[in-house]
């Protein structure tokens, strides 16, 4: 039976577990925490999300933006992050566009793009368990089409529900008192090529019992997604250049070529795709030179490259001489040139396009634009009514997903070539033109240094599993005279398993590039069993053997366990003339824990290009205590309907960071029933989780720019550095990074302090039961967020900047390692700290107009976000887009949507807009006239429509058009740094979608 077999059927029997439990059970009641609809009712008390505290109204002091479980539906989405993510307030973080490197169906909510970390979910209005050891949610283990509605809270609220809620809160309320049965489908594609297509299956059954004192409501769902390859599409098949062109205008000098067409009257600045190729290149070392080479046939002395002219800039035209240099291997194997450069008018060689003549490796075909996933969710909820004051509430979820990552074959740099016999009998022999140039060196039997990516091993496929399990149980009581209480527990885990393949075994490789013997030609005494000869020098000369014996799989397992204790009790302390003193006295007690586990051949840092990775653990528990209350002042008086105060306090004991306090402080003012003002000040925090505390040396692939590239002034501040960080003085003049992206591990620390928020939202609800026509509603809050002591990821960017420019010998230096012959940056080890801030402002504006049109009635909603500020230690990032603050952050956003019911019809539109951004850095010393070297990106905007149709009344059908207009992304210089020369995350990467949904009630 396959683990993923044994793991759906584990999880299937906990669910089998709790309904059995919940079927003998006495009784059991729907658990309440979350808001209801909103009620004419002026006496019904509700809960809101944002708050603990029964109001008599439902309008929150914190701005609160729903989305309904009819625009959920008319929307097509298969995934719970695809409509979320289009709300102004988020900045897109980890989705299926974006993930390909990070190798996880994983996604996560930003709100203000401050990170998916310092947003809290919440499922029905209880914290849900970590779904990994950076202590964010998986929200696509909430299933879509069980969702009531969301709640997005939009002002920090660490006081209401603790950590992690500096940003806001987002509250997932699911269909509960559930009677009947219904299944439903749900396919779709991009429309021209049907790429990309998803598929969904579900089916919803639940009943009352103990004459309707109780009810169970089950859930199954089958989800399949298939994945797209960069290779599918124009603009993402070749990993791009950058290109230069003064003639373009300003914010458009700088563009993305991948073909040599493109370059146009331009120059290539910065090469595309990656410096190390399947040919492979073998370094020309100053100190033992290759001499007598010339690309012109009996050119110097008697050692020549092959026969004929070599093209050496990549332009078509025979000519250029080269007499030395580095070397590198044309298709057949033969020497040539290594052809890489840029900078200059009419060299092409920085574009990877192998038929051109160019050395550089087009690695874009290999990745995926959209990973495939597979994933099968299990859920059981359910309510018994104990007696008439106590009901007993009960929720478990189960999710097994499956996702596939590939990446280009390893690139192996820095390679040793030790002339062994045995290597030197293969080069002779296999390679005679190698051989004459590594003979025309002063020292002719010295090893070398190469660079050559493992094509014949094949790409890095990960085949990750995630299984994710949470139970929630909780008792709720009324005491009477309007006090109630709660106890809830839950319980977490997450497992997540990474199966690679076709990792390379550094030790083996070094063995087999020294020909498995010594110096004198002995054999190894400690060779890997059945060492084999290695030879790289030109394509495909790996033959199956010397495969075999490099290739490993590796293996790894994380496990997050989260336990959560919860209660409170609330009511009315006493009524005053305005109305009654409501106050929430609770507690909480989390622990969280987690295990990351290895084999044995990373354990020994036996896996080329990382670093030995060790089994690491760490556990984090915290308990709080907190309170909350709302105080009238007046009500229902001349200019004053209503006049109140609102506070919180909550005080937490974590063991990694000891005592830390939040509080708010806030009011509000009706002066008449359709208009209220409102605000809310936040003073918050959140504590560093086990990840950021304990993380043990992960491998990234960020973008960079490296100061020491000839042109960028800091030659003699890389040559001095010190140790592993000095770059050899033998690479100027002309020294060039090979790749856009730098091998990074990132560390964890487990000194960090809590970061520390001061938030506050002012704004004002205008909603007049005396318009003219139809229903208005309009909101409008200005925002306020600044965070200090912030712990921050110091990327490699930061501490290669640190130690050439700043000059940080002990800080930045000590964790760069370069080769020491190419000067090329193998790796840099990173960490965290809390030396960052955040301070960001804006205004969000939302308006929703209901009003009949003919035989129907017409809802228009416009959700805007504009953006006054944005910095990240002081740097205004507001309209650009950055690695440095992971994601793109436009000056607004706009959702404007449109909904028209006409009996059993409903029609919807959606119109998405972003305006353009620019880089946050520039790309080089070139700029425009005004000085400035940052390029423009152009504005996001897509119109999706959709249309249900109830055709009878047990069944419906709805179709969506998605990207109606067939807008492709466009590729931006920028994107050359992150994925398919585009943001993904700012545009879609498909052209226009369709999905066909059906749903038969029973």
């Amino acid at each position: 039976m396959s683990k993923q077999r044994k793991s759906l059927l584990t999880g299937a029997s906990v669910l089998a577990a709790a309904a059995a439990a919940m079927a003998a059970a006495p009784a059991m009641a729907q658990n309440n925490t979350s808001a209801p609809a909103a009620s004419s009712s002026d006496d019904e008390a509700i809960v809101v999300t944002g708050t603990r505290l029964v109001r008599q109204d439902f309008e929150a002091i914190s701005p609160v933006t729903t989305v309904g479980a009819e625009q959920l539906e008319l929307t097509g989405t298969m995934t719970t992050d695809t409509l979320l993510n289009e709300l102004p307030q988020v900045v897109p973080g980890n989705t299926r566009t974006s993930n390909n490197a990070g190798g996880e169906d994983f996604s996560t909510l930003d709100l203000r793009g401050l990170g998916p970390g310092r947003t809290l979910i919440l499922l029905n209005g209880e914290r849900l368990p970590a779904s990994s050891t950076d202590g964010v949610v998986d929200i696509n283990t909430i299933p879509a089409s069980l969702i009531s509605r969301v709640e997005v809270v939009t002002g920090g609220a660490s006081a209401v529900y603790g950590s992690d809620a500096m940003a806001g809160v987002v509250n997932f309320v699911l269909k509960d008192d559930y009677e009947g049965a219904e299944i439903g489908a749900t396919y779709g594609s991009e429309l021209s090529t049907g790429n990309a297509s998803e598929f969904e299956a579900n089916m919803l059954v639940g009943g009352n019992f103990a004459n309707g004192r109780g009810n169970m409501t089950a859930y199954a769902s089958y989800y399949n997604r298939n994945g797209v390859l960069q290779s599918q599409y124009d603009y993402s098949r070749t990993s791009g250049a950058v290109c230069y062109d003064s003639s373009r205008g300003l914010g458009h000098m700088y563009y993305v070529c991948d073909s040599r067409q493109d370059v146009g009257t331009g120059i290539v600045t910065i090469g595309g795709g990656s410096g190390t190729p399947p040919w492979g290149w073998i370094t020309n070392n100053g100190a033992n030179p290759f001499q007598k080479l010339s690309t012109v046939e009996n050119g110097i002395g008697n050692t020549n490259f092959n026969a004929g002219v070599t093209d050496t800039n990549c332009d078509g035209v025979p000519g250029g001489a080269v007499n030395s240099g580095n070397l590198s291997f044309d298709n057949n194997g033969r020497l040539m040139p290594r052809n890489s450069q840029t900078g200059l008018p009419g060299r092409y060689c920085g574009i990877p396009d192998r038929s051109i003549g160019s050395s550089r490796y087009n690695f874009a075909p290999d990745n995926f634009i959209i990973i495939p996933a597979e994933r099968i969710g299990l859920n059981v909820s359910g309510h018994y009514d104990i007696n008439d004051n106590i009901r007993l509430s009960v929720l478990a979820n189960y999710v097994n997903s499956r996702q596939e990552v590939q990446l280009a074959p390893t690139p192996a740099t820095g390679l040793t070539v030790t002339l062994t016999p045995a290597m030197q009998n293969l080069i002779q022999t296999s390679h005679s033109d190698l051989w004459a140039a590594l003979q025309s060196r002063p020292n002719p039997l010295a090893p070398f240094i190469m660079d050559r990516r493992m094509t014949e091993v094949g790409t890095r496929n990960s085949v990750n599993e995630n299984n994710e399990f949470y139970f929630i149980t909780s008792l709720d009581g009324s005491l009477g005279n309007d006090w109630d209480w709660r106890l809830s527990a839950s319980y977490g885990q997450s497992e997540f398993l990474d199966r690679a393949v076709n990792s390379v075994n550094a030790t083996a490789l070094r063995e087999g590039l020294a020909g498995c013997q010594d110096s004198a030609g002995n054999p190894l005494t400690s060779a890997l069993p059945g060492c084999t000869r290695i030879d790289i020098f030109g394509p495909g000369t790996l033959t199956p053997a010397m495969v075999n014996f490099i290739r490993v799989p590796t293996f790894s397992q994380t496990i997050v366990e989260e336990n959560r204790v919860a209660g409170y009790l609330r009511g009315n302390l006493f009524t005053l003339p305005a109305g009654p003193v409501s106050t929430v006295f609770g507690f909480e007690y989390r622990d969280t824990e987690a295990q990351f586990h290895v084999d044995n051949e990373q354990r020994s840092g036996n896996i080329y290009g990382f670093n030995a990775t060790q089994d690491q653990g760490g556990a984090v528990d915290v308990y709080e205590l907190y309170t909350e209350f709302a105080i009238p002042l007046i009500s229902e008086q001349p200019f004053a309907y209503y006049l109140g105060l609102e506070g919180g306090y909550r005080i937490s004991n974590y063991s990694s960071a000891g005592n830390i306090e939040t509080w708010k402080a806030g009011g509000e003012w009706a002066p008449a029933r359709w208009l209220r003002f409102r605000g809310i000040y936040n003073v918050a925090t959140r504590a560093p989780n086990v990840f950021e505390l304990f993380q043990n040396g992960d491998q990234g692939f960020p973008p960079f720019t490296d100061p020491c590239n000839d042109g960028k002034g800091h030659n003699a501040a890389c040559i001095a550095a010190p140790g592993a960080a000095a770059i050899p003085a033998a690479v100027y003049p002309g020294f060039q990074q090979n790749n856009s992206q730098v091998q990074a591990f990132a560390f964890g620390n487990p000194n960090l302090a809590p970061e520390t928020a001061d938030t506050y939202t002012i704004g004002a609800v205008f909603q007049p039961d005396w318009f003219p026509i139809g229903d208005l509603r309009t909101t409008v809050d200005y925002y306020n967020v600044q965070i200090t002591n912030v712990i921050a990821t110091l990327g490699a960017g930061f501490f290669i900047n640190d130690c050439y420019i700043n000059g940080n010998v002990a800080g930045g230096c000590a964790r760069i390692i370069r080769d020491t012959t190419t000067g090329q940056i193998v790796s840099v080890n990173t960490t965290r700290s809390n030396q960052a801030s955040f301070d960001t402002s804006g205004v969000d504006v939302q308006v929703e107009w209901s009003v009949p049109v003919g035989p129907g009635q017409l809802t228009l909603n416009e959700l805007y976000s504009y953006l006054d500020s944005f910095k990240f230690n002081g740097t205004e990032f507001r309209g650009t887009t950055s690695a440095s603050v992971d994601g793109t952050i436009p000056e607004y956003k706009s959702v404007f949507s449109a909904t028209y019911t006409l009996g059993d019809w409903t029609f919807f539109g959606r119109w998405s807009y972003a305006p353009e951004v620019r880089s946050s850095n520039g790309f080089g010393s070139r700029t425009d006239p005004r000085g400035d070297n940052r390029n423009i990106s152009p504005a996001s905007s897509y119109v999706d429509l959709s249309a249900r149709w109830n055709v009878t009344d047990n069944f419906t059908v709805i179709g969506v058009v998605d990207n109606i207009f067939d807008d492709y992304p466009p590729q931006t210089a920028d994107g050359i740094f992150s994925q398919a020369n585009t943001d993904p995350n700012y545009y879609r990467v498909l052209g226009r979608t369709f999905t066909v949904s059906g749903r038969l009630r029973f």
